[in-house]
């Protein structure tokens, strides 16, 4: 007499393994979605940075800043962000990609308010200097959660198409500061445009409220039903979670090595961080230089 086979154990002999199921899937709607959300962080990140350009003549009349000054409170936000993609950005191995998607935003509205509010020019430059450290923070996160949750043969694309989306932030921040100058054509409009960024936040806050944890990192983590579950919801057939899937090739970098990250100096990586980070670097003194600093040497 034949023995029939369980439910349950038949879908698992036809489940994929995660890993090789998130790579091999086809791009769907929900891949798209969850795209876009993770995008929209670069949007208002490439927002911020540069409507400080826009901003910059005005808080120079308003303040009276000195040239130094003026040097000092473009490059805030910038150096805030090298700090907290480095030193907060391995957070996101520790709690999880999704809950540092919330926290980032809610920080930046905060210190969007703070900085609309700011009372002198130093106490704006500190408010940058933490909105910056929200922004870096966001850039490490999106780029881990795509990369994990994108189709390998689509995944290069569709991350520099995201990243490409800080080029429509820089235009919702012209545009945003020429409508407020017409709306309300005095100094202290620089108040406004500061302010404005926690508008578009509110909204990504809202919409991610619903995007799920990588699966990835769930089944790294432990949380092996909950990663089946948004597995098979990415790829459209089941998916079990293997010993590969489990393993954790290294632990988050700490202190020190999580700001120099010395692997991507090994001999393995070297020539692609080389390569990888010299044209963008390159790439970042013309796009910073133009859009950030050149305007305040502009009279207001």
């Amino acid at each position: 007499m034949a023995t029939k086979t369980p439910p349950a154990q038949h879908v698992f002999d036809r489940s994929k393994p995660l890993g090789e199921a998130l790579d091999g899937a086809a791009v769907s709607r929900l891949h798209l979605r969850f795209w876009l959300l993770a995008g929209l962080g670069v949007l208002l990140d490439g927002f911020d940075f540069f409507i400080i350009g826009v901003a910059n003549p005005l808080i120079a009349a308003d303040f009276s800043v000195s040239a130094v000054e003026k040097g000092l409170l473009s490059a805030a936000a910038v150096v805030g962000s090298v700090f907290g993609a480095a030193l907060l950005g391995p957070l996101g191995d520790r709690v999880g990609r999704s809950r540092i998607f919330r926290v980032d935003l809610w920080l930046f509205v905060v210190f969007s308010v703070l900085c609309a509010l700011a009372w002198d020019v130093w106490s704006l430059m500190v408010f940058r200097f933490a909105l910056g450290v929200a922004v870096g923070l966001d850039y490490p996160i999106a780029a881990s959660y795509l990369a994990e949750i994108l189709p390998s043969r689509a995944r290069g694309r569709w991350l520099v198409a995201a990243f490409s989306l800080q080029a429509a932030g820089i235009l919702l921040g012209a545009a945003a500061g020429v409508v407020i100058l017409e709306a309300y054509p005095h100094v202290t409009s620089w108040r406004i445009m500061l302010g404005f960024g926690l508008i578009p936040a509110l909204i990504i806050i809202w919409l991610r409220r619903r995007v799920p944890e990588s699966p990835r990192w769930l089944a790294q983590n432990g949380h092996e039903q909950e990663a089946r579950e948004i597995g098979r919801a990415l790829v459209g057939v089941p998916v079990q979670v293997t010993d590969a899937d489990k393993e954790r090739h290294e632990p988050p970098a700490e202190g020190v090595g999580a700001f120099l990250q010395p692997r991507l100096f090994s001999r393995q990586w070297r020539r692609r961080t080389v390569f990888t980070a010299a044209p963008w670097f390159l790439m970042d003194i013309a796009t910073y230089g133009v859009g950030i600093f050149t305007p305040p040497s502009s009279p207001p």
